[in-house]
């Protein structure tokens, strides 16, 4: 019997790679500068229209490492992506990359889940794939944790 497959996207952040199924990711935007909240933490970017959706858009990696800053260069995009979770007000989400994801067919011997002690907020796992390091996000936590820190008071 054949390995199964799933089709993902790597797409590139300053330190490391973010790991999604392709069928969560809805587009690849050049980046242009969201609008932003009135208040936040510093990884909440702002929000930018979207296909009739108002998107928020965060630095991932900025949540990750709790305060590093990502500089903004002619190779970032914010990558789309549908949350999956049950917010009434965040649907997609907008993750800022730096450089174009290329799709990665992943397997169980492909991909080698890293052995941490503590994973950081809206991380399902770190794993490798290809020797490197790659951040799958737990998009349920993550909407909470936007939702919470764009839209309440």
């Amino acid at each position: 019997m054949a390995e199964k497959e799933i089709r993902t996207i790597l797409a590139p952040l300053t330190n490391g790679y973010v790991l999604l199924p392709n069928t969560v990711v809805g587009e690849i935007l050049n980046y242009t500068s969201p609008e932003p909240f009135k208040r936040g933490p510093a990884w909440l970017l702002g929000e930018i229209a979207w296909r009739g959706w108002q998107v928020p858009v965060i630095n991932f990696e900025q949540l990750l490492n709790d305060g590093s800053s990502t500089k903004i260069t002619s190779k970032s995009r914010i990558l789309i992506v549908k949350t999956l979770g049950e917010s009434t007000q965040v649907n997609y989400l907008g993750l800022l990359i730096q450089g174009l994801p290329r799709l990665k067919k992943v397997s169980m011997t492909t991909l080698v889940e890293e052995q941490t002690d503590e994973l950081p907020a809206a991380v399902f796992s770190e794993a490798s794939i290809d020797d490197l390091r790659a951040y799958i996000p737990d998009l349920g936590d993550l909407t909470r944790i936007v939702e919470l820190a764009a839209y309440d008071s």
